[in-house]
């Protein structure tokens, strides 16, 4: 065998040993995050159940919203009258079980989700009311749309008109303060983000 023959075999298989054992580190390595994961969920799980933190409660002012149509169409009373929670930034399952205990996660998912479907109906009214008659109900739709983004709704329709008033009232801070919201804010979907950061984008340079 010559010379460069013997020489490739040798890094070939310094190649092989090298990978065995970045592979075998990795595994190691995954191993111990399962391990670090299975025992706190395992703690996490025998934790006793704590009160919500009444901070944590919201309660709607409807009287800070434009006046609601007659017969409510979109909901906004009877959402506004549920029990809510809001998180100000995002927790894990497993986070809020170490904090509550398991015990809680029905009930922080139900509030957590009654939160959620009533920035989805404040979202639907002011989308009713640009199709409306989007000149007129700008003010009253902007108003409320404010109001869902400020809460940390993530709801695109939500950004989007508000983008579209924005541009229509040739109001650049408006749109660039919007940008930097939805910049900031924790979306559990990043490409919704990035979808509503396009669209605003779009609009400044119109």
């Amino acid at each position: 065998m010559s010379t460069i023959n013997i020489f490739l075999v040798l890094v070939s298989v310094a190649v092989i040993v090298f990978l065995a054992i970045k592979s075998g580190q990795h595994k190691r390595k995954q191993d111990e995050i399962r391990r670090r994961f299975l025992e706190e969920e395992e703690a996490a799980n025998s934790v006793r159940k704590k009160n919500i933190d009444v901070e944590l409660y919201y309660t709607a002012d409807l009287n800070a919203l434009p006046k609601i149509p007659e017969n409510d169409p979109n909901q906004i009373e009877r959402c506004a009258a549920r029990t809510m929670i809001r998180f100000s930034t995002p927790m894990t399952n497993l986070e809020l079980k170490k904090r509550y205990g398991p015990a809680q996660m029905d009930i922080i998912a139900q509030y957590e989700e009654n939160f959620s479907e009533y920035l989805k109906a404040l979202t639907k009214w002011a989308v009713s009311l640009a199709e409306e008659d989007f000149n007129k109900n700008q003010k009253d739709a902007l108003s409320i749309l404010e109001t869902v983004i400020s809460l940390g709704g993530e709801f695109r329709d939500a950004y989007k008109l508000s983008a579209d008033i924005y541009a229509a009232k040739n109001d650049k801070s408006g749109l660039e303060n919007l940008l930097n919201i939805a910049t900031e804010n924790h979306f559990k979907d990043p490409s919704i983000r990035q979808q509503i950061l396009d669209y605003i984008n779009k609009k400044e340079l119109e």
